[in-house]
């Protein structure tokens, strides 16, 4: 059976998941979307290309008895209602990051999917980077031995370019064009809760345990924010081993390409990148390869809309389901208090 899927959004970053549709129509088309911006909507239905409908109301979405399933991608302080309404309404979900703001919001969202029985995935896209994969597989079978340290890393410097009035030339920058991702109580922080759920996430999945505590540093260095652009959390996990998160809109990662993780281990070293794997044994004087050809950040939206498919269809929990989703988000609110209080919290 074909599920008919409903888009919740009609943002940017759906262009990507909407590509990741296209790789699926042997399973599932979209067949409608809804936005509260025509303009956003009617773009996001000449990219699917197959005339679906345009509601500016998601309920109006919901209540189709047809729709089988919804791909939320809403600002970050609509996730808790759209996601509690979708489980109520009966539709498999998956849903953009963060799960939801807060942990009384978890707790509706928690309810809601338990009483419905439906599927629901959080959109945690950059587990499915076969670095990322390996590299769990590799904990998993012990051929690290023990994990000692795992760095996640999710780095950008961003930098608007030159205008060409020159009388704006030295003056500070402002934040117009952010719009909703300027302000705290929408977004709940700054880049932390946003690009830096990513690593966040990632590293729990590579641990493969529960982290005890979390610290964090929280910095605003390039952009005219009205909170962080950039964050460092180091997190303690049950067996001793450190985890550390570094994100951020104003500063490069290490390295001349984009790093993911290092993880420092009894074995050895090993760490990512988008389309290539190192391993460096203890004693060895330069790593081995692993390389996937064709693999890019896009290619990520399209393996977690297969898994989010399969999993509706094959009848199992996804990967990453409310559980993963809350325990990410503790870390993120955690760091937060950390900050505002000045130590170390106990997660």
């Amino acid at each position: 059976m074909t599920l008919k899927i409903g888009l919740i959004g009609c943002g940017g970053i759906t262009q990507a998941h909407v590509n990741g549709w296209k790789g699926v129509t042997s399973q599932a088309e979209i067949v409608a979307v809804a936005d509260v911006s025509r303009e956003n909507a009617e773009a996001r239905a000449a990219q699917i290309g197959t005339d679906p409908e345009i509601v500016s109301d998601y309920r109006d979405l919901l209540g189709d008895s047809g729709i089988d399933a919804v791909d939320i991608a809403l600002p970050h302080h609509l996730h808790c209602e759209a996601i509690v309404a979708a489980a109520r309404a009966g539709k498999h979900l998956m849903t953009e990051k963060p799960l939801c703001l807060n942990l009384e919001e978890v707790a509706q969202i928690a309810q809601a999917v338990k009483e419905s029985g439906i599927t629901m995935m959080a959109a945690h896209n950059q587990l499915f980077f076969p670095a990322v994969q390996q590299a769990k597989q590799m904990i998993m079978s012990g051929e690290l031995g023990r994990v000692y340290m795992i760095h996640s890393l999710d780095c950008g410097a961003r930098r608007a370019p030159l205008s060409p009035n020159k009388a704006t030339w030295g003056q500070p920058a402002t934040a117009e064009s952010w719009g909703w991702r300027n302000d705290p109580t929408k977004m709940g922080g700054g880049e932390l809760i946003d690009t830096g759920y990513h690593p966040t996430y990632r590293l729990l999945f590579l641990a493969g345990q529960q982290p005890k505590e979390v610290s964090a540093l929280l910095g605003t260095y390039r952009l005219p924010l009205a909170a962080e652009d950039t964050a460092l959390a180091s997190i303690t996990f049950a067996d001793g081993m450190i985890g550390q998160v570094f994100s951020s809109w104003a500063l490069r990662g290490p390295g001349a390409k984009p790093a993911l993780f290092y993880i420092m281990a009894e074995a050895g070293q090993l760490w990512g990148e988008i389309d290539k794997l190192y391993y460096q044994p203890v004693g060895f004087s330069s790593p081995a390869l692993v390389e996937y050809p064709g693999w890019d950040y896009g290619r990520s939206f399209g393996a977690e809309i297969k898994h989010f498919v399969d999993a509706i269809q094959g009848g199992y929990e996804p990967l990453h389901s409310v559980d993963e989703a809350t325990l990410t988000l503790k870390v993120i609110l955690g760091a937060y208090q950390s900050v505002a209080e000045k130590r170390i919290v106990a997660l």
